[in-house]
């Protein structure tokens, strides 16, 4: 799109040699992943949506938020069992996936699937406190699982503060003992579990309840449920030269979740304007990278 070609190139770190990767380069691989996971759902009869960050550089630029630095996806709560049996049998063999069905480490806290491209590597900035047990840490795109929850922010958030409590225990246990915290994913699954067939029939849906900060950052996060004629049915859109599917509403998420302004901006004449200031255009995961 023209308003977002000049300046548009933006550094995401550098390899051993010192040499700079940047976005074009990381988005290369990420629209790989997504165009994997695509071919997967689609063959197993799975719905998927692009989501967060994702959906809003879809809905701004036509395609990825230009600093941005991984990809976001969406399925059914319900569908978890069926897209983690999909990936064992389907995903091709430049990818590899991480969740708890094949990973007994993998961290509750975080998105529920991880599909990654084996030949990259990255290191996180918060490897410390997140560590991956995963023998992949590639390049990747986050599955994040959304479910029935509460009509009201403040039952919303009530159901937040079991995960929040957990988090600095799990972290601890986790990152710096370097210990299996099987209890706290146990209890958090089945808390999980629970929430997700009270609610299944609600009118407002958002990511799982398990997830301790949805809230971040606040200077961007407006709301964390949306109704549900938002989100579902999934629909198709123009994605690089393909079809991917996101939000029915795709407008109305984005502007619900990171508000008016974060939307983009038309003139009176019909011109188009990047609503982000030059000093919000970071990326904001990747210590360490490398691209083979």
């Amino acid at each position: 799109m023209k308003y977002i070609e000049d300046n548009s190139r933006f550094v995401i770190g550098k390899n051993k040699k010192g040499e700079e990767i940047d976005n074009f380069q990381v988005h290369d691989v990420v629209l790989k992943i997504i165009f994997e996971i695509d071919r997967v759902c689609r063959k197993n009869n799975i719905d998927y949506a692009l989501g967060f960050g994702s959906a809003l550089g879809l809905y701004n630029y036509g395609g990825f938020i230009p600093w941005d630095d991984d990809g976001d996806i969406v399925i059914d709560y319900f569908d978890y069992h069926r897209l983690s049996e999909a990936l064992k049998k389907d995903l091709g063999d430049d990818f590899s996936f991480d969740c708890e069905d094949v990973n007994k480490r993998y961290n509750p806290l975080i998105p529920a699937f991880k599909v990654k491209y084996k030949h990259s590597y990255i290191k996180e900035k918060n490897s410390l406190t997140l560590p991956d047990h995963s023998d992949c840490k590639g390049i990747f795109v986050d599955i994040c699982l959304f479910m029935g929850v509460p009509s009201t922010l403040k039952e919303h958030k009530k159901l937040l503060t079991k995960s929040k409590l957990l988090m600095p225990l799990y972290v601890i246990l986790d990152g710096f003992l370097h210990l299996n915290p099987k209890g706290i994913r146990k209890s958090l699954r089945k808390y999980e579990e629970e929430i997700a067939t009270k609610y299944k029939d609600s009118d407002y849906v958002s990511q799982t309840v398990i997830i301790p900060f949805q809230e971040y950052p606040k200077k961007f996060v407006e709301h964390l449920a949306f109704p549900k004629e938002v989100i579902y049915p999934f629909k198709e859109y123009d994605y690089f030269g393909k079809k991917i599917y996101s939000f029915n509403n795709i407008e109305e998420f984005c502007r619900l979740r990171y508000g008016e302004k974060a939307l983009k901006i038309v003139d009176k004449d019909g011109n188009v304007h990047d609503p982000f200031e030059k000093k919000n255009k970071k990326s904001g995961h990747i210590a360490k990278i490398e691209i083979f």
